[in-house]
């Protein structure tokens, strides 16, 4: 989740966030439960459940946040304001590209590489639950190696 601090950052030649953008980044960064990171040992101390029932669990939360990306992409709150604007001229924001301004575009960015970062841990985590090898610490086993990246087990 955001600090306080977090939204008083700007960076130079960029338009800060409209009142509506504030609003609903700030709505989506509520609904969000999950930080950018994923580690079993505390699922399995959050939830108290065995790690078949925690990972289905998570897997339902992990869902949720997708959709809440999704709702959030399509919220006519975070579309470029000069898009709107100059309807019948180039749709551009504020770096020549895209429905949002550079601003949300960032955030938007940003937002969805810790999505996929928090699934990539999980999905590394249901792959050694699901292959029934050992502990995530212990795993790979020597004689086994797991590259998720080019989705390639060697046994």
């Amino acid at each position: 989740m955001f600090s306080a601090n977090i939204w008083g950052l700007c960076e130079y030649h960029t338009a800060g966030f409209t009142d509506g953008e504030l609003e609903v980044l700030r709505e989506y960064d509520e609904r969000r439960t999950l930080e950018g990171y994923f580690e079993v040992e505390e699922l399995l101390e959050e939830t108290g459940a065995e790690i078949g029932e925690a990972l289905r669990i998570r897997a339902g939360e992990l869902a949720r946040w997708h959709d809440d990306l999704l709702r959030l992409m399509a919220d006519p709150r975070i579309e470029n304001q000069r898009r709107r604007e100059n309807s019948s001229g180039p749709r551009y924001d504020d770096h020549g590209k895209g429905p949002y301004a550079g601003a949300v575009a960032r955030f938007l960015a940003f937002s969805a590489e810790d999505y996929h970062r928090h699934r990539h841990g999980y999905e590394y985590a249901v792959t050694v639950w699901a292959l029934g090898l050992q502990a995530p610490g212990n795993y790979p086993p020597d004689s086994r190696d797991l590259d998720l990246t080019n989705r390639i087990l060697t046994l």
